[in-house]
Formats: C-alpha cells, structure tokens, sequence
C-alpha cells in the first residue's frame, strides 16, 4: 500500500487501524468487566472515556442517561481516531517510502 494513495474503502479495514481500535477499547473494556484486570494499556481510552462523561453531564439532555449508554458513542470516536491513525500511518509510509 505504501507508495500510492489508499482508498477510504481499504484505510477502514486497514490493520492499523484495528489495532489502534483494538488498544484503545479491549483494555477498558476488559477492566470495566473486572476491575482487578485493569492496565496501563487502559489508560488512553479511560481518559476520553472520562472526558466524554464530562461533557455528557454538562448538557442538559444527555445528563439523564445512564452511565452505560456512553459505551456506543466512546465506539465510535475511537473508531474515528483510529481512522486518523490508519490515515497519518499510510501518509507518513506514503511520504518516506523509497
């Protein structure tokens, strides 16, 4: 893939790209299950997962949902930065490729 441009369609199933997804939601999520399992690989996706609480519980139509459904949204922003990671891999391997 190096050496020319990746399509939208190959960066979404791009390794990179699930295994940065892969380190920012497994570690939680297997902490939340049981906390004696908690790493510091956890400690990235804990962080937006607190920050995204926060700002969940100042607006006012967010703040009565449970702590529970923050799960969906913190899904896909990590799918998001995932997606950036994948992007700026492919660009750097694009840029200093021989």
């Amino acid at each position: 893939m190096t050496g020319r441009r990746i399509s939208l369609r190959k960066l979404v199933v791009a390794p990179i790209v699930w295994a940065s997804f892969a380190l920012l939601v497994f570690p939680l999520a297997i902490s939340t299950i049981d906390s004696r399992l908690f790493s510091p690989l956890a400690v990235p996706g804990y962080i937006l997962f607190v920050l995204m609480t926060i700002v969940g519980n100042i607006l006012p139509k967010i703040r009565n949902f449970g702590f529970r459904l923050y799960w969906v949204p913190f899904v896909v922003v990590c799918y998001g930065i995932s997606l950036a990671v994948g992007a700026g891999y492919y660009a750097v391997c694009r840029r200093y490729s021989i």
